[in-house]
């Protein structure tokens, strides 16, 4: 069974990215992202590529959410051409050299972090209950 979350370690962060058990459609989709600092501070931000925005808005036509898809929203959004490992490496190294990580990232609380360990688990049970 895959992991419905990558992690990857770099020199000054880890970053863990929670994409689900389906394969990542790099247009089409959006991902949890947290990076997590040696200090232990952790930052969350979602990464949506334009067409999974369509995707989604025209969805809640169908569902009636946000006014019937007239609008679409979320906190701490990141929009990316393209979704992979590599292109929100490259999106992370720019906002913290351009100092505009904590712009985008939202701070989590402790009680927030789940760690990839813990996320096993917890993926393992929900996928026992199934």
């Amino acid at each position: 069974m895959d992991k419905p979350y990558t992690t990857v370690q770099r020199n000054d962060y880890t970053l863990t990215i929670f994409h689900g058990i389906a394969p990542l459609d790099p247009v089409n989709a959006n991902v949890d992202v947290h990076v997590t600092f040696p200090n232990g501070e952790s930052f969350s931000a979602v990464f949506f590529t334009p067409q999974n925005i369509e995707t989604l808005m025209k969805g809640y036509e169908e569902t009636g959410e946000c006014a019937n898809g007239l609008y679409f929203w979320t906190s701490d959004m990141l929009i990316v051409q393209k979704l992979t490992e590599q292109t929100i490496c490259e999106i992370i190294e720019n906002l913290l050299a351009e100092g505009e990580f904590a712009s985008v990232f939202s701070k989590n609380k402790e009680s927030e972090i789940i760690s990839p360990k813990d996320g096993d688990k917890l993926f393992k049970r929900f996928d026992e209950s199934l």
